[in-house]
């Protein structure tokens, strides 16, 4: 197989301060995670650490394939993220929350975004298409449940120790990121094509919105990188 460079994509890629930012923030949170391993041992809080490197060693991997032409499209790669990831966090949150009627919902809300996933694989092509509604439906439950384990946080927790549970550092930073990404995605995935055909300054806002929503990934990413620091040992009964 030849493999050769494409410098232009690989401009693209460097020449994008947000995205980098994003990239070294992302890195800084899993080896954050790492460090403080032995602190969330036995805890749901290992897996989300685990998701991260998974995640960051995704986009590596997807770009270095983009870089080097060996696939024409990526798209893959981002679309079995959406299962690793939705299905990762879900899983910790219900492992957290205590009242059994969220647990309940939780569930609930969880095969309901499979079952969404599934309906784009069977109509749609997995390969170079991305699940818009899936990703939408799957960020809108999520706020959902981490509000369900605010309020139940807020209401059961001494609040003067509130900053020692690492669940609240991951939870601040997905609600912050995940209310900026809901319309970003939809930008993304329904406007761009056609922001595209019409003028340059559409151009430019679209990478405004895009560089956005990279910027407040990078904040997320240092949310965690803190919280792992941060938060103290924490026993999770089922």
């Amino acid at each position: 197989m030849d493999i050769q460079i494409s410098t232009e994509r690989l401009d693209l890629i460097l020449g994008n301060h947000a995205l980098i930012a994003m990239n070294i923030f992302e890195l800084l949170a899993f080896i954050s995670g790492l460090a403080y391993w032995k602190k969330f041992t036995g805890s749901p809080i290992i897996v989300f650490i685990i998701f991260l490197g998974y995640n960051f060693f995704n986009e590596m991997i997807a770009a270095a394939i983009n870089v080097t032409g060996i696939l024409n499209r990526t798209t893959v790669f981002y679309n079995l993220r959406y299962l690793f990831y939705f299905s990762a966090i879900y899983w910790i949150y219900y492992k957290y929350l205590k009242y059994q009627l969220y647990k309940q919902t939780v569930v609930v809300l969880y095969f309901t975004w499979l079952i969404t996933l599934f309906y784009f694989v069977l109509t749609s092509n997995f390969v170079i298409q991305k699940p818009v509604f899936s990703a939408v439906t799957g960020d809108f439950f999520l706020i959902i449940i981490i509000l369900f384990y605010l309020i139940e946080t807020i209401k059961n927790a001494d609040l003067s120790r509130i900053q020692d549970l690492p669940l609240i550092y991951i939870s601040v930073g997905l609600l912050i990121s995940t209310v900026i990404q809901l319309p970003v995605s939809i930008i993304n995935y329904k406007g761009w094509l056609n922001l595209t055909e019409v003028s340059n300054s559409l151009n430019t806002f679209y990478s405004i919105i895009r560089n956005t929503s990279f910027w407040s990934y990078s904040l997320m990413y240092g949310i965690f990188a803190f919280g792992f620091y941060k938060a103290k040992p924490q026993e999770v009964k089922s």
